[in-house]
């Protein structure tokens, strides 16, 4: 993909800059976050209201969803097993306050001294800039397992937040 010549200032270029670093630290931030199982940081990254659609788990509305999903039998059996949450680099698109990334999400987990992926997922961010600065307002993950809704959702990489509601 070809980048356009830009029209706009270096201001603004820069800031533009500064909202990708933003939005990349808080995706990279989540895996560290979720295993350690670090709800101070995880609700850092989430807005109060964000939601949370796991593949295969359901959909966790608000901080206390997020605390139900950390804290639940099979996220703390991952982490007491060893396990870790490893992503691929977001394709990030930036309109104004809002954003979208898109990418693979892998889950591993320890078993007899090895370490498979044992969730290999597409999954779509939405951000929001907050008075906090950007946060999570909804992700989707949808398990790559003979699962179309995977395949339409990561064939959505270049489409802007205007179409995140669809």
């Amino acid at each position: 993909m070809a980048r356009p010549k830009s029209n706009r200032s270096l201001e603004e270029r820069l800031d533009h800059i500064e909202d990708y670093i933003e939005i990349m630290q808080l995706i990279s931030a989540y895996g560290p976050a979720a295993d350690a199982t670090n709800f101070e940081l995880i609700k850092e990254i989430w807005t109060e209201d964000c939601t949370y659609e796991v593949s295969g788990f359901g959909v966790y509305s608000g901080h206390e969803g997020l605390r139900q999903a950390f804290y639940g039998e099979f996220h703390q059996g991952l982490m007491a097993s060893g396990s870790g949450h490893l992503s691929t680099m977001p394709h990030l698109v930036i309109d104004g306050d809002r954003a979208v990334a898109t990418h693979h999400a892998t889950t591993y987990q320890q078993i007899g001294g090895q370490f498979p992926v044992i969730r290999l997922s597409a999954s779509r961010w939405e951000f929001a800039r907050t008075t906090q600065g950007w946060r999570v307002v909804k992700r989707t993950n949808e398990l790559l397992k003979e699962n179309p809704k995977a395949r339409d959702l990561l064939a959505r990489v270049t489409e802007g937040p205007e179409k995140a509601a669809e």
